[in-house]
């Protein structure tokens, strides 16, 4: 039976994802070099150290939270919402916001 499914997400820099994660979103963290765990609640976001000489490409995930209504009050007076980010119903009637991480990843958090 499957427990968890973590996310590993890329970075270009472990030690600024870490500052971005920790200081901004008050996220833990637990930084391994080129490796970062970033942990909050139940939830964890893995990232890895970008080195292939190809285009970076950033990706997403979801989180889903029992108040997002709090956190996206919280997110968006540090000015951290994706220009899209906006507070609004998804197409299975939750609410939902994203915002940017400093890698260009899209973290849309979604009510439960």
């Amino acid at each position: 039976m499957i427990q968890k499914i973590v996310p590993i997400l890329p970075a270009y820099n472990i030690s600024e994802t870490n500052l971005f994660y920790r200081n901004k979103l008050k996220f833990g963290t637990l930084n391994y070099g080129n490796y970062l765990v970033v942990k909050k609640d139940q939830a964890e976001i893995h990232y890895s150290e970008w080195t292939a000489k190809g285009n970076f490409m950033p990706s997403s995930c979801c989180l889903f939270d029992d108040n997002v209504e709090d956190l996206y009050a919280k997110f968006s007076s540090l000015d951290l919402l994706n220009p899209k980010g906006n507070l609004k119903q998804n197409i299975f009637g939750k609410m939902e916001f994203q915002i940017t991480d400093n890698n260009g990843n899209i973290l849309k958090f979604t009510a439960i």
